[in-house]
């Protein structure tokens, strides 16, 4: 009296599956190809398939970090630290800078040639 009906127990395994375990599949699959797997995996499983649709708009942190690396590389590695010592105290300072970090003078009146380090 209470069974499945004409359908069976069949059509409801296959909306079960195309509804909400096929989403977590593919979020998980499009995430871990953009570095995301986990965020993938989570917003398949609790968003379904608008979380598919999230994760596929994401950005590419694997892509970018790798355009990255290969920038920094073309670069040498990047910009060299150039550090002057300060007029009053001595300390080491980041060339360009206004003020020593140590003593607080004016780094205006530097006159020690800056040292590469």
């Amino acid at each position: 009296m209470y069974g499945y009906g004409a359908c069976g127990a069949g059509v409801y395994v296959v909306v079960a599956l195309l509804g909400w375990v096929a989403p977590v599949i593919v979020a998980t699959i499009i995430g871990s190809k953009k570095g995301k797997g986990g965020i993938g995996f989570v917003l398949g499983f609790f968003l379904s398939w608008i979380g598919v649709i999230i994760v596929a708009v994401l950005g590419d942190d694997v892509k970018r970090d790798q355009e990255h690396k290969e920038m920094m590389a073309a670069v040498g590695g990047g910009r060299e630290v150039v550090k002057v010592r300060c007029p009053k105290c001595g300390a080491l300072v980041n060339e360009g800078v206004k003020f020593c970090p140590e003593c607080g003078a004016p780094m205006e009146g530097a006159e020690l040639p800056p040292q590469k380090i």
